[in-house]
């Protein structure tokens, strides 16, 4: 990180290296610093906690979280406490060098407080991609649940309105339709599995109205759940009777 950003970055300087968040603390204490650069895995004190730490003392500096985990927690965590940017490993020059730069534009000069500062901070395109794919990757494992874009906004600190034009930009869907198309995949699957009702799968995927249920399948799919089971039923037949003739 330091010979990269000798290189790439001649605006900036290392000014200081610290092992873990406390020595980071340290550091911060004694003397004044532009930016602060923390991976989350560190010792005694990990990045999260030196973030959450920086900010309970007030401190406004910008800090800049780097981590190879990309589960939605961390990323939530890190925006919760107001972190600049969350950069996911393996990092390259690119991404280091895009960060910093656009971190310029959030340091202050003499003449603005600390609280300017923190209003003129936006989501960078790097971030806002990242946001959405943990987004993503937790609706893929609780689509069932009764998850609202609000939810997600009201979590991660953002504008409702704000978080669902960023979920349509970089998936091309409304947040509502990207669930349900998620729901109607799972329901494809376990009617093709054939050990659920038709019943017992809408609640599975969080619908408790069959009605509705049936409805938004028939949407997606163009046909009711009960018309593609015996759709199904008459596919597998047919390919038994081809594997049966095959045989012959």
């Amino acid at each position: 990180m330091k010979k990269v950003i000798k290189r790439d970055c001649p605006d900036y300087t290392v000014t200081a290296v610290a092992k873990d968040g406390k020595q980071a603390i340290a550091y911060l204490e004694k003397e004044k610093f532009d930016i602060v650069i923390t991976d989350i895995l560190m010792p005694h004190m990990d990045g999260l906690q030196l973030l959450q730490e920086i900010r309970r003392r007030g401190w406004k500096i910008p800090v800049l979280i780097i981590s190879a985990h990309s589960e939605f927690e961390y990323a939530k965590q890190a925006v919760h406490y107001g972190a600049f940017d969350y950069i996911l490993k393996p990092l390259n020059r690119t991404l280091i060098r895009s960060a910093l730069e656009r971190a310029k534009s959030v340091m202050a000069p003499a003449s603005r407080t600390g609280e300017d500062v923190l209003n003129m901070a936006t989501v960078s395109q790097t971030q806002g991609k990242q946001i959405v794919e943990m987004i993503r990757q937790s609706l893929q494992v609780s689509f069932m649940n009764n998850w609202s874009i609000s939810d997600y906004s009201e979590q991660l600190g953002y504008n409702t309105s704000y978080l669902s034009r960023l979920f349509k930009q970089e998936t091309g869907k409304g947040f509502v339709h990207y669930l349900t198309e998620l729901r109607m995949e799972a329901a494809q699957k376990m009617i093709q599995d054939g050990k659920l009702s038709m019943m017992e799968i809408a609640k599975q995927i969080g619908y408790k109205d069959y009605r509705h249920f049936r409805k938004l399948f028939k949407q997606f799919t163009g046909t009711g759940p009960k018309e593609y089971q015996n759709t199904q039923n008459r596919g597998d037949l047919v390919q038994q009777e081809q594997a049966t003739e095959t045989k012959r």
